[in-house]
């Protein structure tokens, strides 16, 4: 029997002394070959769940879980190592390292670029990633000429080298303009159907930026659980609207949402 990729149970974060919790009694479960959205306001607490969920964060309340162990777990056993974490902002590498080299890096660490010999099966990885999403054409290039489109489908192919059983997703289309952040939605779609039991939680500002092959979906609003199940269900615009404290409208189309407005209403922010 498979173990959850993601267990939180009870999970309170709390901020500076006096201010609300930036979590509270937050209950969640993600199983493998499960994959979410988390959508909410600004300060929602969408970017603190995930430093949960990706170990960086430790709550002051509750438990949680990740792959069957506890963040606490001793060297390989700790969880940290099989969780892939991509940001809203591709991180920065030293100025000589091509794309190649940064993906590799993950599993051989900074000898791979200090003469130290790579394996050829980790090279022949990464290219195979590289190619996967469509980025076979800047293996040689150095990584910082890339653009940040390119740069994050980078970031996926470099997540993906650990093999990860969960991949947390920080709004990673935030930074990217509308052609650039389809061929990432498009490259996260495609990545799915290969890689049976992996569980990805993907956190948004704009239900644009989700990808299609969503099957769950959690609305947090001012720290707490709005509402949490299946996608259909969540993405309502009964749910968004209370969570944004504004009418708002939602539809679907080809697997990919859309939110907005109700025409005619200003928010005032």
């Amino acid at each position: 029997m498979s173990v959850p990729a993601l267990q939180m149970a009870g999970v309170a974060v709390h901020g500076d002394e006096g201010s609300r919790p930036l979590l509270d009694d937050v209950d969640w479960t993600v199983e493998p070959d499960e994959h979410w959205a988390v959508v909410g306001p600004n300060g929602a607490g969408k970017s603190t769940l995930l430093g949960v969920a990706a170990g960086a964060i430790r709550p002051r309340r509750g438990s949680v879980a990740a792959l069957g162990e506890s963040f606490d777990a001793f060297g390989f056993a700790n969880p940290a190592l099989r969780i892939g974490v991509i940001e809203g902002r591709p991180r920065t590498y030293a100025e000589n390292l091509t794309v190649e080299e940064v993906v590799y890096m993950h599993r051989t660490g900074p000898a791979a670029v200090m003469g130290s010999r790579i394996p050829e099966s980790e090279r022949e990885k990464a290219l195979q990633l590289l190619d996967r999403f469509d980025c076979a054409q800047l293996a040689a290039r150095r990584y910082r000429t890339c653009s940040q489109g390119e740069r994050q489908r980078v970031m996926l192919a470099r997540a993906m080298m650990r093999e990860p059983r969960l991949l947390l997703l920080d709004e990673p289309s935030s930074a990217l303009d509308m052609v650039a952040r389809e061929a990432f939605v498009e490259a996260v779609g495609a990545l799915v159907p290969e890689s049976p039991g992996l569980a990805t939680v993907t956190v948004a500002h704009h239900l644009e930026e989700l990808p299609p092959v969503l099957t769950h979906a959690m609305v947090l609003a001012t720290g707490r659980v709005l509402a949490a199940g299946r996608v259909a269900e969540v993405l309502s615009a009964e749910n968004l609207s209370a969570a944004f404290a504004a009418p708002i409208e939602v539809e679907r189309e080809g697997g990919r949402w859309r939110a907005a407005l109700v025409a005619g209403v200003v928010s005032g922010r």
